[in-house]
């Protein structure tokens, strides 16, 4: 039979070993061996009766496998390297704020105990969305933005008045998301601003006009307009979540099925709610339940004239949002922050870790559609972390931010 191969595979993936030719009498090929590199080499081809060289781990290098003396079945392919690493940065810091925690020790035990870390490290968290790109909400931008906490604004094509306030806020780190060119429920009724086109005009027509006319790289999120759950579909075709209008007491939690994104609850603000009787209220719950909830406001000026659905002072809003912030172990972000955040967690919490020599390998594919350069906060039992082949390093605040677009992590010991 052939002998056992050994090498360094290349940086690509390999390929599947030859036939071999040659007398009957042969045997079967044995496995190659292989070490170091950056992706698998090609499996060994084989003799009669037996299989090649076997494909190299993800993360190794596969060699190549002796060759038999007679036609044998061709070794396997190398598997495909799991991170590689290109344009991503690691080591750079999230815009994710920082919770109250601090002086944690990094862990030192034994290597392993990958776990990502709910909400950020905050006991909950709590998004504020502003619907339709209303005539109140451009005039009373510069008070929201003052708080200091990003907020999310769905834009309605056909009502955004092309504000230079929506340019403004994307730059000042707000997220802009669809909501429709014209804000009609998926049948084509209940139109707010202009006819109907289609559905997927509806959707693609005003993310490319957010995108063109505002400077932002791309949209992520949606909200159905009228609530309508028919929307859910054809928006997570292309985003990563949907917003729906129904409340949940207990919100979004991080074990709750990822099927929720196709219909996330929100509270909608009535005229008669303020800050201190409701909003503060529901953002203490998250506190307590370990969730995420969202709270919508339309109109936030009743002396202005727009869409008046529950208009509202936009100072109840502000003084929401400023207690929100004001916690200091509460999450106040973007949709797409929180939203993006939780969808993660849940990839990475069915993901099996590979061990590569004395290295266990996390590796996991993000939802389609999901935005580019977001972390992760993680911790572990004890050893190094790396990504790329760079060691993180340990916040004591309690975590190391993991960045997704790498792909995979590394804990050795």
């Amino acid at each position: 039979m052939g002998g056992a191969g050994t090498g360094t595979g290349g940086t690509d993936i390999g390929e599947a070993g030859a036939s071999g030719d040659g007398g009957a009498d042969a045997t079967s090929g044995s496995s190659g061996k292989g070490s170091g590199g950056a992706s698998a080499g090609a499996g060994g081809a084989a003799g009669k009766g037996g299989k090649g060289g076997g494909a190299g781990l993800p993360g190794a290098v596969g060699g190549e496998g002796g060759s038999g003396d007679v036609t044998g079945e061709g070794g396997a392919s190398g598997a495909a390297p799991i991170d590689t690493c290109n344009g991503v940065t690691i080591g750079g810091k999230s815009k994710i704020p920082v919770g109250p925690t601090s002086g944690v020790a990094k862990p030192s035990g034994a290597a392993g105990g990958f776990t990502v870390i709910n909400w950020a490290g905050f006991k909950g968290a709590i998004s504020f969305n502003f619907d339709d790109a209303l005539a109140s909400q451009r005039a009373h931008y510069d008070d929201l933005n003052a708080v200091g906490v990003p907020v999310t604004f769905y834009l309605v094509g056909a009502n955004d008045g092309g504000n230079a306030a929506w340019t403004k806020a994307a730059a000042d780190g707000h997220e802009l998301g669809n909501h429709t060119m014209h804000h009609c429920k998926a049948n084509g009724d209940s139109c707010g601003w202009g006819p109907f086109t289609n559905i997927d005009s509806e959707i693609d027509d005003d993310t490319a006009h957010i995108k063109s006319a505002f400077g932002v790289p791309g949209v992520y999120t949606f909200a159905a307009p009228n609530g309508d759950s028919n929307w859910g579909t054809p928006a997570l075709a292309r985003f990563i979540l949907n917003r729906g209008v129904n409340d949940v007491a207990l919100g979004v939690r991080p074990t709750d099925s990822a099927s929720k994104a196709a219909d996330l609850p929100c509270h909608i603000v009535a005229s008669t709610e303020t800050a201190t009787a409701t909003f503060n209220p529901i953002i203490d719950s998250v506190r307590t339940n370990g969730s995420w909830r969202t709270i919508l406001a339309h109109n936030i000026d009743p002396t202005i004239t727009d869409y008046g659905y529950q208009p509202i002072s936009y100072t109840e809003i502000v003084a929401a949002m400023t207690y929100a912030k004001g916690l200091k172990d509460v999450w106040a972000d973007t949709m797409m922050h929180v939203g993006g955040y939780w969808l993660a967690q849940k990839a990475l919490s069915t993901v099996t870790p590979v061990t590569s020599g004395s290295d266990k390998v996390y590796s996991w594919t993000l939802p389609e559609h999901f935005p580019p350069g977001q972390y992760l906060r993680v911790t572990v039992t004890g050893g190094k972390v790396k990504q790329c082949g760079t060691e993180l390093t340990w916040d004591d605040h309690g975590y190391y931010e993991i960045a997704l677009d790498a792909g995979s992590v590394t804990i050795s010991p």
